[in-house]
C-alpha cells in the first residue's frame, strides 16, 4: 500500500476510490456497480429498471399476475411498486426487499446448497427462513390492503413482537451482497 493511504489529499482520495473499485482490500468496501461488487443476486432497483421480463417469469409461473401476501399485480404493476416512493411506510419497504429476494431466489438453481439452502453466518436459519419471516411480518400489518383507500401505512418496525428492521436488513444484505451474510451465491451473468 502507498504511504499516503491515510492522507486526505484529493489525489490520495481518488487513488483510494480507484483501489476500492478494483477490489483491492484497503478497508473501504467496493460500491455497488464496481468491478468488485457482487453481480447477483440483484437489488430492488435492478428488478424495477433493468431486469428482462424473462427473469420475472419464475415468479409469475405462467400467470398474468402475482399475489404477494394479499396484494396482486401484473408485471408492470410490480415494477411500478418497486419504483414508487415508500413515504415512510415500513410495509412498503419490507415488501420491496421481500419481492427482490423472491425474484433472486426463484432465479437460482433448485438445489443451491451454498446460497439459498445454507445457514446465514452465526445463525441456524437460511435466507428462505428470513423471506418467510418477512411474509409473516407483512401478514401482521395492513399490507393486504396496500393500494386501497383504507390502507394504513405501517409506521413501526415492530409488529406483533417481530423486529421487522432486522428482517428487512437481512433481506437487503442478501440482495446486495450475499457474502456479507456468509452465503456463497455464484452467478453466470
Amino acid at each position: 500500500m502507498t504511504k499516503d493511504t491515510f492522507s486526505t489529499s484529493r489525489r490520495s482520495i481518488l487513488r483510494l476510490g480507484v483501489l476500492s473499485a478494483a477490489g483491492i482490500g484497503i478497508g473501504i468496501p467496493a460500491v455497488s456497480g464496481s468491478a468488485a461488487a457482487t453481480v447477483c443476486p440483484k437489488t430492488p432497483g435492478y428488478w424495477a429498471n433493468r431486469a428482462p421480463d424473462s427473469e420475472w417469469e419464475p415468479l409469475f409461473d405462467g400467470s398474468e399476475t402475482y399475489n404477494m401476501r394479499g396484494v396482486t399485480k401484473d408485471l408492470e404493476g410490480w415494477r411500478e411498486f418497486l419504483l414508487a416512493p415508500t413515504k415512510g411506510d415500513k410495509a412498503h419497504i419490507m415488501a420491496k426487499h421481500r419481492l427482490a429476494t423472491l425474484l433472486n431466489l426463484r432465479n437460482r438453481p433448485g438445489d443451491d446448497q451454498t446460497c439459498s439452502d445454507a445457514n446465514i453466518r452465526g445463525t441456524d436459519y437460511t435466507i428462505q427462513t428470513v423471506k418467510n419471516n418477512a411474509g409473516a411480518w407483512l401478514d401482521a400489518t395492513d399490507w393486504a390492503n396496500y393500494g386501497e383507500t383504507n390502507y394504513k401505512k405501517q409506521r413501526s418496525w415492530t409488529v406483533d413482537g417481530m423486529d421487522g428492521e432486522t428482517i428487512k436488513d437481512t433481506l437487503d444484505a442478501f440482495n446486495n451482497d450475499p457474502s456479507s451474510l456468509g452465503l456463497y451465491c455464484p452467478c453466470d451473468d
